[in-house]
């Protein structure tokens, strides 16, 4: 199985740090935050092949894979940064990729259990099966936030205002590549389009996870707090 782990964002909202260095190089506890993503998937025996997808400052990402990275099959793959949906498809149309795909967000830092959500989708078959964890009921707006009854995501609402529901995505899916079939090329959010649609369809699968870190490094804020985080959560290496 594939992995595309989603790193063409600029950062703009942790400037002025990305001016000079892009979001997935920037460093927590000293380690670049692709290299957490990609030692993560590499957990999972399954995966055999990382695609990273990028756009802004794509020449510094990739001269840093080329250069750090030989213990896995990593690919380099320049996309429009058309958000997630639009560059997710842009991938997909490009590689002609037929088989289901593990789809990783180049901002979020977790040890997330890639094996159950790949062995949740196997058994479910369906087009999305979505990692999911609980968050805080006063940070739901924060999240992607799923109607969830323990196999079918009944509803899902991206970063709602109230929602009855604190069951959040991980933000790593296994997608089939028809799902996009429901949804046309341009600049998308998967969360905005697709994922709501599939949910009403009863195409979307979650499995609910157990994660002891999960973090968006999105805002200069919480890059400060997954510094602290990582050195109290995570062994030293």
């Amino acid at each position: 199985m594939k992995a595309i782990i989603l790193a063409a964002g600029e950062g703009s909202r942790l400037r002025p740090l990305t001016y000079g260095i892009p979001k997935a190089l920037l460093p927590v506890r000293g380690k670049p935050i692709i290299d957490y993503i990609i030692d993560n998937i590499s957990k999972c025996k399954k995966i055999d092949e990382i695609i990273v997808a990028t756009s802004y400052m794509q020449d510094n990402i990739k001269n840093y894979l080329l250069n750090t990275r030989n213990d896995f099959d990593i690919r380099i793959v320049n996309v429009l940064g058309m958000e997630t949906g639009g560059d997710l498809k842009t991938i997909i149309e490009h590689l002609g990729i037929k088989e289901p795909i593990l789809v990783a967000y180049g901002d979020v830092l977790t040890d997330v259990d890639i094996s159950k959500i790949i062995e949740s989708h196997d058994k479910t078959k369906g087009l999305v099966t979505l990692g999911l964890f609980e968050v805080p009921k006063e940070e739901i707006s924060k999240f992607g936030i799923a109607e969830f009854d323990g196999e079918f995501i009944k509803s899902f609402i991206e970063k709602p205002k109230e929602h009855t529901s604190n069951i959040a995505s991980a933000a790593y899916y296994i997608i089939e590549p028809e799902a996009f079939d429901y949804m046309s090329f341009g600049r998308h959010k998967i969360e905005h389009i697709l994922f709501p649609r599939l949910a009403k369809m009863g195409e979307m699968r979650g499995v609910l996870l157990n994660p002891k870190l999960w973090i968006d490094i999105g805002t200069y804020h919480s890059y400060m707090k997954a510094n602290k985080m990582v050195e109290k959560l995570l062994p030293p290496e």
